[in-house]
């Protein structure tokens, strides 16, 4: 595990109390004996920050979270097991009580998974998490945020728009996994990179093209890129992921071979393969001006220079790499020993096309 202080941090505004339930198979309506659940504190942010402590990234984990539900009961260290070890807990305490979510895994692989809706927050809460968030974003290794999972209902207003603003003035790249309205309100705040799915795309996008997958990737990207997000990388389920910056559509990844799993961690995975890659691009960078090998490809303003084909190859590699690891593990949060080996199959589609003129960012529903 690399020691040294974090340079990636992610913030979960909707934790949960992650339960996993396996079964031989789910019957609905009947009755069902199964070995006893699998609990831990979870949400996408956290379970970017456990796969990025896999892959050897100490990363700071923030998020509201009732005191007794903390980790280990002080919010500064890992499990007690040990398993959470490189994570750096700054937890804001809140009243509320942590959203439940239950997952239910078929011997196939199949997940049915059940997501409480998250309890409101006091505004102090909201007011000591983002000065937590601009603290954590002074520290000079920061050079990351990822903020990752649903947005609340009660978030106070231009909270991305403040947290975006602020990253950037710290030099600090951000990524926003979220969904619904607050996809377009973080692309709107200029959030470095965003990473819709399919579904979570349509949710943009009118009913008229609902039915043509390619249709809506196509307007989804073009009206988040349009809209301010600098980057889009749409995860399309076994097909792969798709790439796209504002020069267009860059290149498609999918993995080798079909896989069998539990998908449900499989984006944040790969989130945490992107949040890697640009702290390796940080540093990379970093120790070149420092021994006097600066290029403008590696020191272009940070809203202004796009990833080479090199580099685009290498995060799409990892990105589908790590997202088919998650999927053969019973709990996000997880990935598989071997999802190095996984790198070596992927399949690399280049995408030099212009947007389609067909799609336009019109076709988002208001």
């Amino acid at each position: 595990m690399n020691t040294a202080a974090p340079g990636i941090m992610t913030v979960t505004l909707s934790p949960a109390l992650d339960l996993t339930i396996t079964s031989d198979v789910l019957e609905p309506g009947t009755s069902h004996r199964v070995p006893p659940a699998v609990g831990r504190l979870g949400g996408k942010g956290i379970n970017v920050a456990r796969v990025l402590t896999e892959i050897g990234r100490p990363v700071y984990v923030l998020g509201p979270v009732a005191p007794e539900e903390w980790p280990d009961g002080d919010g500064v260290s890992g499990s007690p097991d040990g398993s959470d070890a490189g994570q750096i807990w700054d937890l804001t305490a809140t009243p509320s009580r942590l959203r439940r979510s239950y997952a239910v895994v078929e011997g196939s692989g199949r997940a049915t998974v059940l997501n409480e809706r998250a309890r409101a927050h006091p505004a102090e809460v909201w007011a000591e998490l983002e000065a937590s968030i601009l603290r954590r974003l002074a520290e000079p290794n920061v050079g990351v945020l990822v903020i990752s999972g649903s947005t609340p209902s009660d978030l106070p207003a231009g909270f991305y728009d403040r947290v975006v603003s602020a990253a950037h003035l710290c030099e600090v790249r951000v990524i926003v996994d979220t969904s619904g309205p607050a996809l377009l309100t973080a692309a709107r705040a200029g959030a470095d990179w965003v990473k819709p799915n399919r579904e979570e795309l349509a949710e943009l996008v009118t009913d008229e093209i609902r039915d043509d997958e390619p249709a809506v990737v196509d307007a989804g990207v073009r009206l988040l890129i349009e809209a301010g997000a600098g980057s889009v990388l749409v995860s399309c389920g076994s097909e792969g992921m798709v790439l796209t910056d504002r020069s267009g559509p860059r290149m498609r990844a999918r993995p080798g071979r079909p896989l069998r799993g539990n998908p449900t961690g499989a984006g944040d995975a790969s989130v945490a393969a992107l949040a890697r890659w640009l702290a390796e691009a940080d540093e990379r960078a970093d120790g070149e001006t420092r021994t006097g090998q600066v290029t403008a490809a590696c020191h272009a303003p940070r809203d202004a220079g796009l990833p080479s084909s090199d580099g685009v190859r290498a995060l799409l590699t990892d990105a589908v790499a790590l997202s088919a690891s998650a999927v053969l593990m019973p709990q996000a949060g997880q990935i598989h020993t071997d999802w190095r080996d996984l790198r070596e199959g992927i399949i690399l589609e280049p995408l030099d096309r212009p947007f389609p003129a067909e799609t336009s960012p019109t076709t988002r529903r208001e």
